[in-house]
């Protein structure tokens, strides 16, 4: 494929992702699999695509002053510590062994994402007290890190719905999220590094592509009215629940004979 389209991609994905408080790596495993790429190249390249939205979307978030810091440090400290373990996992078994898991994974996130509750719409008010903030976010840090090193995703899909039903608004738990994704993702990339296949000034665009994605989805979650915000919570999380549960019998279908 031309990387004309792989920026095109990129630009799309960044975008939608860090309005959402996601990398993006959900779609881009798969996705640039079946473009051609080798499965390890393609998480290595998700994860770093998911530090670069993340950080971006993130700068703008922590200036907004929308980031729950005392909430994002125990998933931040677990997960960083569990994405090498993943990473261990992903390089040690077969590649038909990752891509069933990972369709289990997304189909997960599918069913996550089409039932989770919009609860939490005030930005001031967290429900749910410290300590069980903490405790959540440790055990859950663990399996972030533990899949973001594995599978190359950095758990935003799960973690945007935890927040919400912890109390979280409509905004603090997507800006929350992507701080604890860009570091759950930066460490399996660091991790995935010595699988990077990939002509570099190409990696270079596709990373700059994420930059100005991960600014402009950021700050269209910042300045969203009413009427975009009501949209997406009617309608836009069953819509990507439904991409993720197709993507995921893709996958099991394309492993049909392997």
């Amino acid at each position: 494929m031309e990387p004309f389209f792989y920026i095109i991609i990129v630009l799309c994905l960044s975008i939608l992702f860090s309005f959402l408080g996601m990398g993006g790596a959900i779609i881009y495993v798969p996705l640039l699999y079946w473009l051609g790429m080798d499965l390890l190249t393609a998480i290595a390249i998700a994860l770093l695509l998911n530090v670069v939205t993340t950080f971006s979307a993130s700068l703008t978030y922590i200036k907004k002053r929308m980031v729950d810091f005392h909430t994002a440090a125990p998933f931040i400290v677990s997960s960083a510590i569990a994405a090498p373990f993943g990473a261990f996992i992903s390089q040690s078994v077969p590649d038909t062994t990752i891509l069933s898991t990972f369709s289990l994974v997304v189909a997960l996130a599918g069913i996550t994402v089409i039932f989770s509750k919009r609860v939490g719409n005030t930005e001031s008010e967290v429900k749910a007290s410290r300590k069980a903030r903490f405790i959540i976010g440790i055990i859950l840090g663990l399996f972030i890190g533990t899949v973001a090193g594995m599978l190359g995703i950095g758990g935003g899909t799960f973690l945007v719905p935890i927040l919400l039903l912890l109390g979280f608004g409509i905004k603090s738990a997507p800006a929350t999220s992507a701080l604890v994704v860009l570091f759950s993702s930066l460490s399996g990339f660091l991790s995935h590094i010595g699988s990077l296949q990939i002509d570099l000034s190409l990696l270079a665009a596709m990373g700059f592509t994420a930059l100005v994605g991960g600014q402009l989805g950021s700050r269209l979650m910042y300045l969203r009215h009413d009427r975009l915000r009501s949209f997406f919570e009617k309608y836009f999380s069953k819509m990507l629940g439904i991409v993720l549960l197709l993507i995921a019998v893709m996958l099991q279908y394309s492993l049909i004979g392997k």
